[in-house]
């Protein structure tokens, strides 16, 4: 017998009142007695995530005390290891850690250097947990997305220079005239800020690693387990929105497959179409060889202002079929080769010349290649932004020394 029952017997025993009454006062006595151990818990439950989260807090500030303690360090060992050569900084976005292989900017940074390096820069790659480190670099490229960085001037000599590739609607005209220079990822708006701002504005648009991405033809290498075989594809996350191109897919029970986080919840029935929440991209070009096409869409900002997705380049290197959003400056680069929609009306029409246009198409697409590799590649970009150092190293010389 428990306990609250032996207490019920006794007292209908000894005190002289209504059964019905007495139960009620102990049954509202027991359930007071479940809401304070209720509170009890969740308050024990509350400290102990509390006292983890200090833990955590202190261990992140010792780590960022550690780090900053090694700047110093750091600097010269990249002064040593760099031997004479110009030591470039590219200062990332993705932020430290397992987790900045997920970032596209991250991918984007170390190919770059790559390319950098090859030409005879010691360069490297700063995660944003070390934007505050100043190298005493020669030159600080910013890869401006989603994070704003104010170039350190106690370095008189560096030449700050911004790349901005994605999100323009975050950056102000006083943001752009902290840099020496501005590279912008669109000819459009390229030609809008030099009216703007006074410092000055390059065109330099995305492009694809054609080391990495590169028609089926020129491959040696076997293909990896991660393949489409010949399915229409969608690399991408869904943002928290209904992305149009995804939804008329599902809607049109096309044979789709996604890459990215996010869309189960939002496809419902068809979340079978979602193959993972990301992917490696060292996995993305056999992928995209054994694909039929794939789909893309911009970020609202990036068509507004005219800014071509990396993603796009990287497809028609691979010789793969691109249906995308019309985009005024992607139509003058790529005129034919991609299939273009404003609506759903469209986006059914593109699906159908692919299927049943598809040789002529691809054969458009693998006409790409020469000019992607000459033009859009990341080989092609690092020159581009040497010419552009030297430029305006002589410039920077020159106003710092009052001839200009």
């Amino acid at each position: 017998m428990g306990i609250w029952a032996s207490i019920k017997n006794k007292l209908r025993r000894i005190v002289p009142v209504p059964r019905t009454y007495l139960d009620k006062k102990l049954g509202d006595m027991e359930k007071e007695n479940k809401r304070q151990s209720k509170v009890i818990g969740d308050l024990q439950k509350a400290s102990l995530a509390q006292t983890k989260a200090i833990e955590e807090l202190k261990a992140f500030i010792e780590q960022e005390f550690r780090r900053r303690d090694d700047w110093p360090v750091r600097n010269a060992q990249l002064h040593t290891e760099a031997a004479g050569r110009p030591l470039w900084v590219i200062k990332c976005p993705a932020p430290e850690g397992p987790v900045k292989v997920r970032w596209g900017d991250y991918a984007y940074a170390v190919t770059l250097k790559r390319y950098l390096d090859r030409l005879g820069v010691y360069t490297v790659v700063d995660t944003r947990e070390d934007w505050g480190c100043e190298e005493d670099a020669d030159v600080v490229l910013v890869l401006r997305g989603c994070h704003f960085y104010r170039p350190d001037r106690r370095n008189a000599r560096c030449l700050y220079i911004m790349w901005n590739i994605s999100h323009p609607e975050m950056i102000t005209p006083e943001e752009y005239e902290l840099y020496d220079v501005v590279c912008v990822s669109s000819n459009y708006y390229a030609k809008c800020l030099q009216e703007k701002v006074k410092v000055p504005v390059l065109p330099l648009l995305q492009c694809t690693d054609t080391e990495l991405f590169y028609p089926a033809e020129e491959s040696g290498d076997d293909q990896s387990a991660v393949q489409a075989k010949g399915d229409y594809i969608f690399i991408g996350n869904s943002r928290g929105v209904a992305r149009r191109c995804v939804i008329w897919s599902a809607q049109n029970q096309l044979p789709l497959k996604i890459w990215g986080s996010g869309w189960k919840a939002m496809l419902g029935q068809n979340k079978g179409m979602v193959q993972d929440t990301s992917i490696e991209n060292s996995q993305i070009p056999d992928l995209y060889r054994s694909a039929k096409a794939t789909l893309n869409d911009h970020w609202k900002d990036m068509l507004d202002y005219q800014f071509v997705n990396n993603r796009i380049f990287d497809a028609l290197a691979c010789g793969l079929p691109v249906i995308s959003d019309y985009c005024e400056e992607l139509k003058e680069i790529f005129p034919d080769a991609v299939l273009y929609y404003n609506n759903k009306e469209e986006f059914d029409d593109c699906i159908m010349q692919l299927e049943t246009h598809y040789d002529e198409i691809k054969e458009k697409v693998a006409k790409q290649w020469p000019l992607i590799r000459e033009q859009y590649s990341f080989e092609a970009r690092a020159r581009e932004l040497l010419k552009i150092e030297e430029k305006y190293r002589h410039t920077k010389t020159a106003k710092q020394q009052g001839e200009l």
